[in-house]
């Protein structure tokens, strides 16, 4: 492509945290950028994982490259993004069941990786952390940590727009344009109608639907999309990620995030990127693996479940009987006939910044653009929607701010301030799209008291708001989320929550609410 006499415009799509790195990448070295998102930012698989902002040591022995790349983009995003990141720490330990001979591989492993990595006395291990099994047979400390990917995801969209780029949201791309071998544009829809958008430079960031974007300019991404179902319990349980000291497999990690605990994840492969429906099978093998690990987990309530899919690259001629790769690829559809059209796919949401890096540096290359990447050096701003990670912090922030009668979910200390915020600063106007942001239902009720709050709030800055399909659209996601874990407590709640949206707020369901987009 000949070198451009403007500052280029680029169409990202893709409104993850891949997708809205790439958009901030080229926003700081001076692109004109559009992102483009079918849903709300964030609500793909960005989301629908365990809130690992990891070390790299799970993928110390299998791919020390990959544990490397991992280790330096953590602490990268961690200083960037401080406002977001719960200093948690990790803990690998050895059971009985565990292969003996991995943990002196996994030690030097991580050494090689350049992981900070301790052996620790498997007694002080069970001694700090009371939940997991008195069966510690080794135990090493390394800095993993968690992150609010929702939180992060619109750090790095509001980046952009203060430099001047577009995130349209609610925007499906339906077609490309293409003029003389090179694209130049895509076409979308919304609410508002059909528009096309022209750009100098296309990028397809789009996760596990990266090959249907690439399908309709005829090319093909060789994605192998894993499915991965995780149970959140009513407690944290522990204070730091705790992951088996065994090659990388499913039902080996708990992560304490927010007021609760995350398990998991299966691994299935499947071959529709928007198959997240957990099966109550796979809840029960959930639990059972858990046991191993925390003996007295099915003590404590499951919230709810959920499942996101893991958009796996598989390199031409890559062995079918090998594990598919976990560290990304970029690929110019330049190579193949199409110039100006790029895809970023594989990684994980600790990459995500060093995947948008390589693309921009390839995407500069081909344009003849002479602009360095200076995203590993601008910190983001937190901004003032929240006040911590967990309730104490809220209610410190809500006793300095004097917020007080003010709350709107109880279970996760949201105040209506924050809420408000949101819907006059923010243009929100959907409460799941609060719900991502704010944590709203994510506690013990799961959204029974806090949703209709919510739309009141709405209402009163949208007159149009369509309160009762939205409201419904809330309950019926939350309800597929503890379907399949409702027994004991958690069925009193659920029954509890029927009762009050079908007889005290009098909300109907439509079958056609039903969808998939906000299932977590």
């Amino acid at each position: 492509m000949p070198q451009v006499d403007h500052n280029p415009r680029a169409i990202v799509i893709g409104g993850g945290a891949t997708g809205c790195a790439v958009a901030r990448d080229l926003a700081l070295r001076g692109f004109g950028v559009t992102l483009v998102e079918f849903g709300d930012l964030g609500s793909g698989t960005s989301s629908r994982f365990h809130g690992m902002l990891q070390s790299g040591a799970r993928y110390a022995v299998s791919d020390t490259d990959y544990a490397a790349e991992c280790m330096r983009e953590r602490l990268i995003v961690a200083d960037l993004a401080a406002g977001v990141v719960e200093q948690t720490g990790g803990l690998f330990v050895s059971l009985p069941d565990d292969p003996p001979e991995f943990s002196d591989r996994f030690y030097d492993g991580c050494l090689s990786a350049n992981i900070p990595v301790e052996e620790l006395d498997p007694d002080l291990v069970m001694a700090r952390e009371p939940a997991i099994s008195r069966h510690v047979l080794r135990a090493f400390s390394v800095p993993d940590a968690t992150v609010q990917s929702w939180r992060l995801v619109n750090l790095l969209a509001d980046d952009v727009r203060r430099r001047g780029g577009k995130i349209l949201t609610r925007h499906q791309v339906i077609g490309m344009k293409v003029r003389n071998g090179r694209m130049c544009g895509v076409r979308v829809t919304s609410a508002a109608g059909e528009v096309t958008l022209e750009a100098d430079v296309v990028l397809n960031a789009a996760g596990p639907w990266s090959a249907r974007v690439a399908a309709m300019v005829g090319r093909t991404v060789d994605l192998e999309l894993s499915k991965g179902s995780i149970i959140a319990l009513s407690h944290r349980m522990v204070s730091q990620a705790v992951n088996r000291c065994r090659p990388p497999t499913s039902h080996d990690i708990i992560v304490p995030t927010g007021t609760v605990g995350l398990f998991g994840a299966t691994s299935e492969v499947v071959g529709d990127p928007d198959t997240t429906n957990v099966r109550g099978q796979e809840i029960q093998e959930l639990l059972n693996n858990a046991e191993v690990l925390l003996p007295e987990v099915r003590n404590y309530r499951v919230y709810r479940a959920w499942a996101g899919v893991r958009p796996l690259f598989k390199p031409k001629g890559w062995p079918s009987e090998k594990p598919v790769p976990r560290r990304h690829s970029v690929i110019n559809h330049g190579d193949d006939g199409l110039v100006g059209f790029f895809t970023v796919c594989g990684g994980s949401l600790t990459t995500h910044r060093s995947m948008a890096e390589d693309l921009g540096n390839q995407v500069c290359l081909s344009l003849g653009f002479d602009a360095k990447c200076i995203s590993a050096i601008t910190p983001l701003t937190r901004g003032k929607n929240g006040h911590g990670w967990r309730p104490a912090d809220n209610y410190r922030g809500i006793e300095e701010d004097r917020c007080y009668q003010s709350l709107v979910c109880e279970c996760e200390a949201v105040t209506q301030s924050e809420v408000i915020d949101l819907i006059e600063n923010h243009g929100i106007k959907h409460i799941h799209d609060l719900r991502r942001r704010l944590r709203i239902g994510f506690g013990p009720c799961q959204g029974t008291f806090c949703g209709s709050r919510v739309a009141a709030l709405i209402a009163r800055y949208h007159p149009d708001f369509a309160s009762n399909d939205d409201l419904g659209r809330f309950w019926v996601e939350r309800l597929k989320g503890i379907v399949h874990t409702a027994w004991g407590q958690q069925a009193r709640q659920a029954l509890l929550s029927d009762t009050v949206y079908r007889e005290t707020l009098g909300v109907r369901l439509k079958p056609e609410l039903a969808t998939s987009a906000d299932y977590r």
